[in-house]
């Protein structure tokens, strides 16, 4: 079986001088054999409020993808849209820890993917899709997780399906062939550090070594 770690970090915009609050999910991309798909399997989820030291975090983290079996298996992407954001992907690089930093955008000004200077620019509403849509395929797993952190992600992605239902469907009623996207609220961090880490998945293959698609992809294949 091939197998390899994801973990996405989403962090919520701090209030004024406040600390921020970081969900971070650990999610296992799985292939049984070569003609079967791909399942992503909650391993790990984790939200810690009112950090504020993005140092600390980092060491956290750290410790988590050494740890058998992640050790060497692991890529790792983190939302960069704050200053916390941005000073955990400092830390994480200065740990040799080699993160994808994202920017998550809630417009149709950037295409999911596009590549920027420092890391890549994501349409958050083709993001939160990609994990519905697995979801719906019976490709996402969050059995044996009894947190209640894990219950929140499975909550949200469930909710969130039964929001694009309505949203699909309002849009065939009119006759639209393309459906809108949805925006990443600052708080909702449990599912969109899952999504990170399912983007990342689906990027990249089985081999942890491996980089970026030159060409990012925006649908939900493998």
């Amino acid at each position: 079986m091939a197998h390899a770690f994801f973990l996405g970090i989403d962090v919520a915009p701090a209030e004024g001088d406040g600390a921020s609050d970081v969900t971070h999910a650990l999610l296992e991309k799985a292939r049984e054999h070569s003609d079967e798909p791909v399942t992503y399997r909650l391993n790990h989820i984790r939200h810690h409020t009112d950090v504020e030291a993005a140092e600390d975090l980092a060491d956290h983290l750290q410790g988590l993808v050494a740890d058998q079996p992640y050790i060497g298996r692991t890529s790792i992407i983190a939302n960069r849209g704050s200053d916390f954001g941005e000073a955990l992907v400092d830390a994480l690089e200065g740990r040799g820890l080699d993160p994808v930093a994202a920017t998550l955008t809630n417009g149709d000004e950037v295409a999911a993917g596009a590549p920027d200077e420092i890391g890549v620019r994501l349409g958050s509403g083709d993001v939160l899709r990609r994990v519905v849509d697995l979801y719906r395929d019976g490709q996402l797993h969050f059995e044996s997780h009894a947190t209640e952190t894990a219950s929140r992600l499975a909550r949200d992605v469930q909710a969130l399906s039964e929001r694009l239902d309505e949203i699909d469907g309002d849009m065939e009623a009119l006759g639209e062939t393309d459906t809108e996207g949805v925006s990443v609220e600052p708080g909702d961090t449990h599912i969109t550090s899952a999504a990170l880490a399912v983007w990342l998945g689906a990027e990249r293959s089985f081999d942890p070594s491996q980089r970026l698609k030159a060409s990012p992809q925006t649908d939900a294949g493998p």
